[in-house]
Order: structure tokens, then C-alpha cells, then sequence
């Protein structure tokens, strides 16, 4: 039974939808939804320093959203959609904290801990290269072996998002994916299969209200939260523009860990995550060792693979480089050039110091493979 609360939440964001920066703020200085409502042809009267032109609520417009609001609420419960509020203690507490604009409802389908002990959002291009595909899987399977609970957050678009999804399930990770639209609908539609394997496994996340409309701005919006859940962002690949690199601006503005994969210099998916490593809006990371140390999580050792890169603090940033190049399977030094950018000479000089510390085995045919053990 959806409480009375939820329902005001539900109301005064429809009511708010181009707002929420000022209905934050007012549900901020007045403490519920309810009292909202309650006192919305008269607010001074719990807020008596409150601007009543600034905050005027429109009687007619509030009871249609109200009326609105209970049809949300009517399709909340036939679906096994969960509405949080900040009230309620599955609500994401940090988004709340840092988000000057955090909604005050978010619909939610799936089995999702939004305030986990650690959490990472995984953004980049739609339009990801191999490089950029290794680099998500890399660190993502190495992450799942030291933190089985770690949440993946991203947004189930193409590329980069899509990816990061997919291999947390591989990795028996939970990972939810925040929507620039309502839990009605599903874009884009050819991810669905992964989406119905994320509600057993983390699940889907939005601020819209069922059969809103799309509108392009609203995945721009929508990357705030993304930013706002995780306890860090990381871009791997970005172009010069794009949503990504919103989303590590809001992770900078909410004094949240910004991160990146750096890239080749002629490589155009990558020129956004180098001018952030440039300009110093994002840390530079080339293993999930890197992201343990920036975050300072404790790496716990007992009853766990060994993985080298944990270990290895000393490597250049050319031998993760090539590290994160390669797999468990051989991959040819021709491939290892082209994913690295880098040249011969630096690519052979630093295989030749990984073997030398058995991180790497050379196999005939020019072909190495990483170790896992």
C-alpha cells in the first residue's frame, strides 16, 4: 500500500517536472510532500521567510497532479514497480546529498541496493571501439574477484553503457541502468534481453513517470543521477563531445571521484577522456588497480585470486597499457599495436618486463597472453 507521502512525491514532481531544483529546495525547508500539499494555498504558514511568488502552487494544477499521481501509483503497483522517496530508506541517500535537483521520486524495477558499499558508473560512447570494450571488461571481471557486491551504474545505451551492463552480469555483479524515460517502455528496444536479465541482477531506474514522452535533453537530465548514485564515475572512451563527459562534470560538481581511460592521441573516441586526464577534471586510470587505489577501497586478499596488476604498483603507464591489451587468450603483437597505438619498440619493452615479472607469457607465432595466476 503506497503510502500518503509517496503519493504528495509523486504529485509535486509531475507538478515540479521542469522544477526540481526548486521543489528540492522546498521540500527541503519544510521536511515532507505532505505538508506540502497540506499547505499549499498558504506555505508561509510553515515557511514564514518563504517567497510566496517564488514557490506559488496553482490549486487546479496541483489537484490534476495529484489526479495524475494516483494512476502513476495505480501502474506502480500492476507492474512491481517500486516508487522511492527520500523518506524511504532504499531512496539512493547520496544522490539526495550531493544532487541540488534530486528528484523526489524515482520509479524503480528490480532488486537493486542503491546505497551499496561500493559503487562505480561506467560511461562512455555509444560508438566504442575494441580498445574501449577490453577496457570495460578488464576492469570489470577483475573488480567482481576482490568485490562481489560492487554495483555497476550506467544508462542501457549503446556502446560503452551497454557493455558495462553486460559484462557485470557476466561477472555476477549488479548493475542498474538509469532511463531518460518511463518504466512503460524500454530504449533502446534491443537491449531488452539484457534488461530482463539486470531486474534479477540490479535492475531499472528512472525519474519519469510512466508514457512521458521522450525528449532528446532528457539524457542529458537523466546522467546527473547516474553521476549522483555512484561513488565514482569513470569514462572510457569519449569523443570530443557527448554525454559522458556531462556525466563526469557532474561528478566533479558534486565533489564526486571523476575518472578516465586515456587513449591515442589520433584516436577520436578517445579525445574527450585525454582532455580530461589533461585538464585535471578526471583521474587517469589503465587497470581496476588504478580505481582501487584513487578510491581508497580496501582490497581484501584472503581466499582470493591473486591478480597481478593489484600487486604491481610500480607499472608504467605503457605496461598497463599493453596489459589491459591483452587476455587470457594469445593476441597477436599486431593486434597489441594497433589497441595501444603505441609503438614496436615501447610495446616490446614492456611485454618483455611484464614477462619478466610473470605477468605476461609469450606464445609462439608473436602471440602473448596475460596471466590470470
Amino acid at each position: 500500500m503506497i503510502s500518503n507521502e509517496t503519493l504528495n512525491c509523486v504529485a509535486l514532481a509531475i507538478m515540479f517536472a521542469n522544477r526540481s531544483r526548486q521543489l528540492l529546495e522546498l521540500y527541503q525547508r519544510v521536511g515532507s510532500a505532505t505538508a506540502i500539499v497540506e499547505h499549499s494555498s498558504n506555505l508561509q504558514a510553515i515557511a514564514p521567510d518563504l517567497n510566496p511568488q517564488a514557490f506559488l502552487i496553482d490549486q487546479k494544477e496541483l489537484k490534476e497532479s495529484i489526479d495524475r499521481a494516483m494512476r502513476e501509483v495505480e501502474f506502480a503497483e500492476k507492474h512491481g514497480i517500486e516508487i522511492l522517496t527520500p523518506d524511504n530508506s532504499a531512496y539512493p541517500k547520496q544522490l539526495f546529498e550531493v544532487c541540488v535537483d534530486a528528484p523526489l521520486a524515482l520509479y524503480h524495477k528490480g532488486n537493486t541496493n542503491l546505497n551499496p558499499t561500493h559503487s562505480l558508473a561506467i560511461v562512455g560512447t555509444r560508438t566504442c571501439t575494441e580498445y574501449g570494450r577490453d577496457m570495460v571488461e578488464n576492469i570489470i571481471s577483475e573488480l567482481a574477484k576482490y568485490f562481489p557486491d560492487l554495483l555497476i551504474v550506467s544508462g542501457l545505451a549503446y556502446g560503452t553503457d551497454i557493455n558495462a551492463h553486460r559484462a557485470s552480469l557476466d561477472n555476477q555483479l549488479p548493475t542498474v541502468a538509469v532511463l531518460a524515460h518511463g518504466l512503460d517502455r524500454l530504449y533502446p528496444s534491443v537491449h531488452r534481453n539484457t534488461a530482463q536479465r539486470m531486474m534479477q541482477q540490479g535492475g531499472l531506474l528512472t525519474e519519469y513517470p510512466s508514457f512521458t514522452k521522450m525528449e532528446p535533453s532528457y539524457f542529458l537530465h537523466r546522467n546527473r543521477l547516474i553521476a549522483g548514485i555512484a561513488e565514482a564515475t569513470l569514462v572510457v572512451e569519449s569523443k570530443e563531445r557527448g554525454g559522458a563527459l556531462t556525466t563526469a562534470r557532474y561528478a566533479n560538481e558534486y565533489n564526486l571521484t571523476a575518472m578516465a581511460c586515456p587513449g591515442r592521441a589520433s584516436d577520436p573516441a578517445s579525445v574527450g577522456c585525454n582532455q580530461l586526464i589533461a585538464t585535471n577534471r578526471a583521474a587517469l586510470v589503465t587497470s581496476a588497480a588504478d580505481i582501487v587505489k584513487i578510491l581508497g577501497w580496501e582490497v581484501p586478499k584472503e581466499n582470493v585470486q591473486v591478480l597481478p596488476s593489484f600487486f604491481d604498483d610500480d607499472l608504467t603507464t605503457e605496461e598497463r597499457m599493453v596489459l589491459n591489451a591483452l587476455k587470457a587468450e594469445p593476441t597477436h603483437l599486431s593486434a597489441l599495436l594497433a589497441n595501444t597505438g603505441l609503438s614496436a619498440p615501447t610495446v616490446m619493452a614492456a611485454l618483455s618486463e611484464l614477462e619478466f615479472r610473470n605477468i605476461v607469457r609469450q606464445l609462439p607465432g608473436a602471440q602473448w597472453r596475460k596471466m590470470t595466476k
